[in-house]
């Protein structure tokens, strides 16, 4: 049995409560960049989704969303947030009030939940793609401008927008473990790969080479094994990383492949993490279907 609960707010209070969840889950020094309790409020009671974990007596984790319009007129739920206290991960926690929102917006009657996030995040992607079965085909680069939590202080705010289409049968497969991510092995044999990479210093390493001439049906493209390491080590080259991340995304999308897996792997004790990008109908990946055997 869990030790955590998901539920909606019970009491305006809760709303600061959330607030605080945001501080530590990012990092923030302070309160300027955490969604305000009134506007949670306005969110939650006006077809918004706001969901919450309680642990040990106290909220530990949120999800919140609202119904969006596409420039065609066409409903969807953008998600905005979705955090966890730092000493709570590693539970489910974040994977239960993704399925919460799944849930909700179902029964809303919509089928597409978008969210942005960066790319160079590691374990964001594997969560994303591993966990949920989102897929991606739009990059947009400096998303938010400056930054000034300590997760993405000094970085350049890139983002992924990822689509989340919650009635396919890729998603449904995906999140009852039925449809499992690729090995490294799988895709190896009929990928080729965007980047070369070389190491630097210890598993930290760099960018060598850029293909950006590549036709085959699979890609890969690897980001760095810990972006936050590597920010430590050296922002520059992380900002590096990601500037060449971009030029790849972008050149890729823009000739119709999309990111459909995320691979991370240890190679010789070091971190190796992979998007697999597939030139392939959407409707096809969303039925399931995978290039490898």
């Amino acid at each position: 049995m869990s030790s955590w609960i998901i539920r909606r707010v019970k009491d305006p209070s809760e709303y600061w409560e959330i607030m605080d969840v945001m501080k530590d889950a990012w990092g923030m020094d302070d309160y300027t960049e955490a969604v305000p309790a009134h506007l949670l409020k306005a969110i939650d009671d006006n077809g918004g989704v706001l969901r919450v974990a309680e642990a040990d007596g106290r909220i530990v984790g949120f999800v919140l969303g609202f119904p969006a319009l596409k420039p065609d007129g066409s409903l969807y739920h953008y998600s905005h947030m979705v955090g966890v206290r730092r000493a709570y991960r590693g539970r489910g926690i974040a994977l239960a009030l993704k399925l919460a929102q799944r849930e909700a917006v179902l029964a809303q009657g919509l089928d597409l939940i978008e969210w942005t996030y960066d790319p160079a995040q590691g374990l964001n992607a594997k969560f994303n793609f591993a966990k949920l079965g989102v897929v991606c085909r739009r990059y947009y680069p400096n998303y938010y401008g400056e930054m000034r939590d300590s997760i993405n202080r000094g970085m350049i705010s890139d983002r992924f927008k990822v689509e989340w289409w919650v009635k396919s049968e890729r998603v449904k497969k995906r999140v009852n473990e039925e449809l499992l991510p690729p090995s490294l092995e799988d895709v190896q044999g009929i990928a080729d790969s965007v980047f070369e990479t070389v190491i630097v210093n210890g598993c930290i390493r760099r960018v060598e080479k850029v293909k950006l001439d590549l036709d085959g049906e699979v890609l890969l493209v690897e980001i760095p094994g810990d972006i936050n390491e590597m920010k430590r080590y050296s922002l520059d080259l992380a900002n590096e990383w990601k500037l060449k991340l971009r030029n790849a995304f972008q050149e890729y999308f823009s000739r119709g492949y999309i990111a459909v897996e995320f691979i991370s792997v240890k190679v010789n004790g070091c971190r190796r993490n992979f998007y697999v990008l597939w030139k392939a109908p959407l409707e096809k990946i969303l039925r399931g279907e995978v290039p490898w055997k």
